[in-house]
């Protein structure tokens, strides 16, 4: 469909178009005389999702888009979630009913009445606690658990209740404001009062919740950790003590420590036996070099009992004094032990005196010098002698003290490898509960969500929609009318044009006449019927001169249509005098003629619709029956009866050389038409054509060029450019 064919299709409809649209609009404007006033407000919360700073925040911490967007979808979600939405409609019902007279800051009259009626008086004052939203909501909210069907759940459940879950999720708006951390809610309502309200109770109850969901994520972490500490402190706790017991039974301090000093100990002590072996073994030779020198007999002194005695106290004192000094006892025990020892040595060397007063030795030796040589040597052999068995007696010790400490090291570095362990895992609990309360602030701090722009009360309401949807009816609708216009046009069965004429009957075209009722004041009708008619006639006179071989022979025509009321009688009407022109005596069977009539070349046959004309072999015979002698014309057109009667004159259409199908161009083509015209082609033997009746005077420009018309400078301009047509002529 070109542009010039779209503008007048519009044109042709043009009233349709305009009324359809326009009857719509006016019952929407009807409709909507009525509609109720909303008011709105709006309100700007900070999330700091992407740009708050926390605990853990860095100053170089790369922002993470997709978390940053599933945390805002996540927000959303709660926003939009019913448990919230309830949860506001049972607020703002709350604080409704604790009003007591309408204001335009607090309820408006209908919504306070509507109240008052869906609340029972009874039940408002079972739910109200004066000078308590919170306390009022916390009752709402029991009644409502408290069955399965009452007032607060039909009413949370309505639709058209400003406090019900379709009606607040439907009005409430929440965006994103760009790619920034703001959010933008808005909401509205027909009551400006309960506009503001809902929207404050929105934003609250959203960042309660945001709070509470953001909290529970590291409260189960904080409380696990919790948990797992104080079970790990029982067994750290439990392992010290079994230590400190195990040490304290054991008389252990610090085994490692008294380990190294009893080792150090013993080295030591060994180390003094040596010494000791070394300076006994040199008294005593000593002492036996002294005594051949001085050629005592042996025994002597061993036989004298004071001596004896002496030597006995001097072995004992030695000994104590040995044992003192090894374990670091008291000093001043020390000291009366030397002073007793020093006092028997006294006693020994005088006796030994008073027994032996010799003057010289066999050598020639003084004999007193010998004599305190040989005493200092024999005590110097009793005290090293005791002290080597102190030494002895100590080291015999190490060995008893390292048979019994063995086990116990062994049990010590079990117990402490149980407190490592157990204290390593206390220690990684704790990190990790440090982390998670960290984190815990660390979300606290950076998902507190503020309030930048607050609800604020609307004073005056949205603008109408009335005009605008008055607007959108109409164009609507005259769209929809359009379209089913060009669907019309171009995929309907409706015949209109010449191609599809011979789309749908598979002829060839002949011609067409325009609808002459609806033709413009501007077309100058006689020269369009002279360009017709002229067409048509030089059209059919080609399609004829097959049939004039002969020229003695008469020529027949046949005019028909499938259905009643297609035109034949006004397209013979117009057709024969422009044949009549150029041809011998033309004999026009009229069905509709009353009697005989003769105009010129033209004779007017009433043509009777009996059985001799049906069942005639050919038109000679049945002219012989009316008494018509066929040489006398030279053309004999004959209009047939509808082709859907399915009775056709076979004689009569066996003789004819050429028949023309007239179609009305406005008529629908279907199945039956279809198949009453394969049923005529079938009868016939001459050339079959097809014409059109009350064809769209624009579309004739596709048969004869440009219609004759009077056109306004304009209007020849614009229709240049329409068709892009700018030669000039």
């Amino acid at each position: 469909m070109s542009l010039l064919e779209f503008i007048r299709l519009i044109l042709r409809y043009w009233k349709v178009l305009v009324l359809f649209p326009l009857m719509t609009a006016l019952v929407v404007f009807f409709l909507t005389r009525n509609t109720i006033k909303e008011y709105t407000s709006d309100c700007e919360v900070y999330t700091g999702i992407a740009s708050g700073y926390g605990i853990t925040s860095g100053e170089n911490d790369r922002v993470d888009y997709f978390a940053v967007n599933n945390a805002f979808d996540n927000l959303m979600a709660t926003i939009k979630s019913r448990e919230t939405i309830e949860e506001v409609g049972m607020r703002l019902l709350a604080k409704h009913l604790l009003i007591e007279k309408p204001s335009y800051d607090q309820i408006s009259p209908v919504n306070f009445d509507h109240v008052r009626e869906v609340i029972p008086e009874s039940l408002r004052k079972k739910l109200i606690v004066k000078g308590s939203e919170e306390l009022t909501y916390f009752r709402i909210e029991s009644y409502r658990r408290s069955n399965q069907k009452n007032e607060i759940i039909e009413i949370l459940k309505k639709p058209t209740e400003i406090y019900s879950f379709d009606k607040i999720s439907s009005n409430m708006s929440a965006l994103r404001k760009q790619s920034s951390d703001m959010i933008d809610i808005s909401y509205k309502c027909n009551d400006p009062a309960a506009c503001q309200q809902t929207l404050q109770i929105i934003v609250d109850v959203v960042i309660q919740r945001y709070k509470g969901i953001k909290g529970s994520e590291t409260n189960n972490v904080v409380k696990y950790f919790e948990e797992q500490l104080r079970l790990s402190a029982g067994r750290l706790r439990k392992s010290e003590d079994k230590l400190r017991d195990y040490s304290s039974a054991n008389k252990i301090i610090n085994y490692y420590e008294q380990a190294k000093f009893i080792a150090e100990s013993k080295e030591n002590v060994v180390m003094d036996k040596q010494k000791q072996q070394m300076s006994l073994q040199a008294s005593k030779a000593a002492l036996v070099q002294i005594e051949k020198k001085m050629n005592l007999k042996k025994g002597l002194l061993e036989v004298n009992e004071k001596i004896q005695k002496l030597k006995d106290q001097l072995t004992d004192l030695n000994y104590k004094i040995a044992n003192t000094e090894l374990y670091n006892e008291d000093q001043a025990k020390v000291a009366k032990y030397k002073s007793d020892a020093e006092l028997v040595k006294r006693s020994i060397r005088d006796e030994v005196e008073k027994q032996y007063k010799l003057n010289n030795t066999t050598e020639g030796l003084p004999r007193a010098n010998l004599l305190q040589e040989w005493l200092t040597n024999y005590i110097g052999v009793e005290e090293n002698q005791a002290k080597l068995d102190v030494i002895q007696k100590r080291l015999d010790g190490f060995d008893a003290l390292y048979t019994e400490l063995a086990p116990i090291g062994s049990d010590i570095k079990r117990f402490e490898r149980e407190l490592d362990v157990n204290e390593k895992e206390y220690l990684s609990i704790l990190h990790g509960l440090n982390m998670a309360r960290l984190r815990q602030q660390s979300l606290e701090m950076s998902n507190n969500l503020t309030i930048t722009d607050s609800p604020y009360l609307p004073l005056e309401p949205l603008p109408s929609k009335r005009g605008m949807l008055v607007a959108v009816s109409f164009i609507a609708v005259f769209i929809v009318t359009l379209a089913v216009i060009i669907a019309k046009s171009l995929l309907g069965k409706t015949v209109q044009t010449p191609g599809r004429a011979e789309k749908f009957t598979g002829l060839h075209f002949l011609g067409a006449l325009p609808n002459y009722r609806s033709l413009d004041k501007g077309i100058i009708i006689p020269k369009l019927d002279e360009a017709l008619l002229s067409h048509l006639s030089s059209t059919i006179r080609q399609h004829l001169r097959s049939c004039e071989t002969d020229k003695s022979k008469t020529i027949i025509a046949t005019i028909s249509s499938i259905r009643k009321e297609e035109g034949k009688q006004f397209f013979a009407n117009k057709i024969i005098p422009a044949l009549a022109e150029r041809n011998k005596e033309i004999l026009f069977l009229n069905p509709k003629a009353t009697k005989l009539s003769k105009n010129g070349l033209i004779t007017e046959f009433p043509l009777k619709d009996n059985e001799n004309f049906y069942t005639a072999e050919n038109i000679e015979v049945w002219m012989e029956s009316e008494n018509l002698d066929i040489k006398q014309y030279g053309m004999i057109i004959v209009i047939l009866k509808e082709l859907n009667k399915y009775n056709l004159p076979e004689g009569i259409l066996s003789s004819a050389c050429l028949n023309l199908l007239l179609l009305d161009s406005e008529r629908v083509w279907n199945e039956a038409d279809s198949r009453a015209l394969s049923h005529f082609t079938k009868s016939t033997s001459g050339k079959n054509l097809v014409a059109l009746n009350n064809i769209e005077i624009d579309r004739l420009e596709t048969i004869i060029g440009e219609v004759p018309k009077t056109r306004s400078l304009a209007r020849r301009i614009i229709k240049r450019a329409i068709t892009f047509n700018f030669k000039r002529t």
